[in-house]
Order: C-alpha cells, then structure tokens, then sequence
C-alpha cells in the first residue's frame, strides 16, 4: 500500500503570511502526451488562511517533472509543493482496545512529560515529547476509526462519501467473488489516510458516528488545528517553519495542554463509537422481535 501526503504553503494574498492545505488528490502528469506541454495538467486548491480568515485559491500544476504551486489570481506568485510517499507493506487489522492502549499510553507520556519537559519553548525534548503525543494520538484515531467502520455496515455506507470511495462502482461479479468487499475498500481507504488531518478526521467522525471531536472552545480548537502545522515542522524541519524560523513556543506547559485537549478529544470519540454500537444492538434487536 502506499500513503502519499501533499502539502501546498502559499502566502496569503491579504495578510501575507504563510497558509497552507493538505490536499487528499492532485493532478498528475499525462506520460503518454507528445508534448511536455501537453502532458501538463491543472487543478485548484482553497487555503484557509489561519491568520486573518482569508480564503484563496491556489493553482497546482503537474507537469513531467512533478508538480510546481502558484496563486490562482496570480501565477507569478510561486509557493512550495511537498510530496511525502510512504511505502508499507498490506496493513494489519485494527487493535482491540484501541481506547485502552491510548489511555496506558497517555499516562506513560504524562510521566515523561514531568520528568523530561522543559520550560524553554526551542527544547528538542519537547518536541520529541509533543511528536510522541502525535503518534499516540494518531494510532488511537487510526485503529478506533477503523475497527468500528470494518464491524458496522451502517458506519461503512456513511463513508462512501469519503474520496477514494465516492462514485466507486462494483461488479456482481465482484461482489460474489468478495461479499465484504465494500468493507475491504473502506478499511484499505481508511488505513490509506494520515490521521494527523485532523479536520479530516474531524470531518469522518461527523460523517460515521454523528459527532465531531474537535474542541468547541475557540481558543482550544485553534491550538489543535494550529499544532498540525508545528507537528509538520518538527517532523520535517526539526522545529524550523517554513520561513525558516525555529518554534519557541513548544514549552512544558504548551504540550501538557495539548495533551489534556486530545485526552478529551478521544474520550468524545470513544463515547461516540460506544453510542453507536448500542444504537446498533437496539436496532438489531428490536428488528429479531418484530421478525419472531
């Protein structure tokens, strides 16, 4: 299976400061044109710009060579495409006990956090403490999702909205051959994305089990939404953002924080999941009574 992210940063065309959009697809490159001209092809992102609010439209441009970014409105103003490939053999099934492993592991990054955070905002162990709490969180996300969209049918019709799943057309042929074959795409579909988009995470949450998890407190939601963008940076640039300027504001007190918002965030979509499956049992049972 192979997992591919794609990053576009541009400058906001009203504030002049950096925005960006991870989009889930992008135009690619027609190898079998005559021309490299003709091979080139086009396609629009929107960029919320964090900062003032603005909405712009960014213009990606896959050519032979790969793919180059520029303002819609603009093309001589250029931005920075990043293409991230990652490479894994056919994915496991989701843990049981996803919530259980979290919640064992959220105590364990708690102790570390104690131990071996810092009050200075450019500390390398903080970022490593505050990527750890990611890959926590992601993998919790990622298996508690999963595990319930592959056991409920229902959950699985409400993600064919998903792209990758949408307009997806099956054979009877198919789906003799593989009955559980929409479960099968929606789990590789799934596993295929990166659950540190947490808008899109939101977004399935809302979609499968009716709830979303981001914080309904303004300022919390913008510290998760903004800790995307630093989780980029740490993990790519070692702390640099994109400008090139370290990120001192990765202190103890930021990443304990951060980790009590997502503690809550999980606990939301545990809730969710568990309302779910005994909306589920109610429903199957009340259908076994009026079938007898």
């Amino acid at each position: 299976m192979v997992l591919e992210e794609f990053h576009v940063i541009m400058h906001c065309p009203t504030c002049g400061m950096p925005a960006d959009a991870w989009p889930d697809q992008v135009p690619s490159a027609d190898f079998t044109a005559e021309t490299a001209h003709d091979a080139e092809s086009e396609e629009e992102v929107h960029i919320d710009c964090e900062r003032c609010g603005e909405t712009f439209s960014a213009t990606i441009r896959a050519h032979l060579g790969g793919w180059e970014v520029f303002l819609t409105q603009d093309p001589s103003e250029k931005g920075t495409f990043e293409h991230y490939d990652y490479r894994y053999d056919e994915e496991p099934l989701p843990e049981p006990g996803s919530y259980g492993i979290f919640l064992d592991a959220i105590v364990e990054w708690r102790f570390n956090v104690s131990k071996l955070g810092e009050s200075n905002g450019e500390s390398s162990r903080n970022r490593m403490l505050f990527t750890t709490l990611f890959s926590i969180v992601e993998a919790f996300l990622s298996d508690a999702i999963t595990g319930a969209a592959i056991a409920d049918p229902v959950v699985q019709r409400h993600l064919l909205k998903l792209d990758g799943l949408k307009g997806k057309q099956v054979t009877l042929e198919t789906v003799l051959e593989n009955p559980d074959i929409v479960r099968d795409m929606v789990k590789t579909t799934l596993q295929s994305l990166s659950f540190h988009n947490l808008k899109q995470v939101n977004w399935i949450c809302q979609a499968a089990f009716g709830k979303p998890i981001l914080p309904r407190e303004r300022d919390d939601r913008a510290l998760v939404i903004s800790s995307v963008e630093k989780r980029h940076d740490c993990v790519h640039r070692n702390g640099l953002d994109i400008q090139g300027k370290k990120h001192t504001d990765i202190t103890q007190e930021y990443v304990q924080r951060l980790g009590a918002i997502f503690e809550e965030m999980a606990r939301h979509l545990e809730d969710a999941i568990q309302e779910t499956k005994a909306m589920r049992f109610f429903d199957d049972l009340g259908q076994d009574t009026a079938n007898q």
